[in-house]
């Protein structure tokens, strides 16, 4: 490890971002912007639309199509939490563990499911209040460390010692935290859309402050609850098939793809406690500078994502020791939902290490 790396200094602007009283401006800002927004969508959809929901006591056909594996839970060892995942493929086979970021579920890897299932043993978990996962009560029970502890957990319960592990968005988090702290659990780490934490913090520019301005929004109390389930969830609409924000290809997630994500969301519990990682990952922040990831790792970045700036996935560069970064531009942030058959074919490359990535595939 350089001394540049152990060395590498908070920039001004993600000093401010992430400091107490810049947390507490920001949300109070966005918050204002969360409220009028919500206030708006309330104006516009009417009273009883903005508060309607449907209920949805079991899950939809989709979800439960035997395609994707089997549907179990598992209680851990270390916290007592009670995860629901869904696996298929034959034990003894090397398992690829995929984590899933918001607002969605396992569901969110059935392509990648049904395609790596013939090699490997798949597992993609629904996290600690998600679905029907177990709900804890706290933002501190949804720091980044107790997620990673939980991924820790899930891989020697179910009999690895190390695993392939894949994680999106909030999920890559996750991923990236469980390899700095789990190194010997990780063989392999594969990030979609979702940058080192240590490059997060480090290289919040002033235009990441602005496309994270949920996550600040985030830090208010009960509006971002109200906000995302109104209108029965109308926000999973607008974030697949949104224009700015929605899938290039957006016929990868049909309406009832979406009717899985809102079972999950419907579940009680889950939109307050997806809502507490955003809480925690600013109020209980992890200093990671002094820590490298060892496993080699496949970042792939689609570049139409509105939330995250591209620069983040050059900057994770500075913090792995075997990092190779493929940019897709005609990938929206859903990036392996969106373009399936490419994502599976960086990674099985990526698994089999036979070709040179940058000369494996041309998308």
């Amino acid at each position: 490890m350089s001394s540049d790396f152990i060395e590498t200094a908070v920039t001004p602007t993600s000093f401010v971002a992430y400091s107490i009283v810049g947390i507490a401006c920001l949300s109070f800002i966005y918050g204002i912007l969360g409220s009028v927004l919500s206030f708006l969508q309330y104006i516009r959809v009417g009273h009883k639309r903005f508060f309607d929901r449907i209920d949805r006591p079991t899950p939809p056909t989709k979800a439960l199509d035997p395609i994707y594996g089997t549907h179990e839970m598992i209680k851990l060892k270390s916290s007592g939490v009670s995860l629901h995942y869904v696996s298929k493929g034959v034990p003894n086979q090397p398992m690829i563990l995929f984590i899933h970021g918001f607002p969605e579920c396992w569901y969110t890897w059935r392509y990648q499911m049904k395609y790596f299932s013939k090699d490997y043993r798949v597992v993609a978990i629904d996290q600690r209040g998600y679905g029907v996962s177990s709900k804890v009560p706290f933002v501190f029970d949804y720091r980044v460390e107790a997620l990673a502890g939980d991924v820790a957990d899930v891989i020697e319960q179910l009999g690895y010692e190390s695993c392939i592990l894949v994680g999106h968005d909030s999920g890559g988090f996750v991923a990236w935290t469980t390899a700095l702290l789990y190194p010997h659990l990780v063989e392999k780490l594969i990030i979609m859309n979702s940058p080192h934490p240590v490059a997060f913090r480090h290289d919040f520019s002033l235009s990441q402050v602005h496309r994270s301005w949920y996550m600040f929004f985030s830090q208010t109390p009960l509006v971002p609850e109200i906000l995302f389930q109104a209108d029965d969830f109308s926000v999973f609409k607008k974030a697949y098939h949104g224009k700015g924000s929605g899938l290039v290809n957006r016929n990868n997630v049909t309406d009832e793809d979406i009717d899985v994500y809102k079972y999950t969301f419907s579940q009680p519990g889950t939109t307050k406690a997806a809502i507490n990682y955003f809480r925690a990952l600013f109020r209980y922040q992890s200093d990671f500078s002094r820590a490298e990831v060892t496993a080699p790792v496949l970042l792939l970045w689609g570049c139409q994502d509105p939330t995250l700036c591209e620069e983040l996935a050059d900057a994770s560069l500075k913090y792995c020791s075997d990092l190779r970064v493929k940019k897709i531009s005609t990938s929206s942030r859903w990036i392996n939902q969106d373009i399936p058959d490419a994502v599976n074919k960086y990674m099985e490359v990526f698994l089999n290490e036979n070709t040179p990535m940058e000369h494996a595939y041309d998308f």
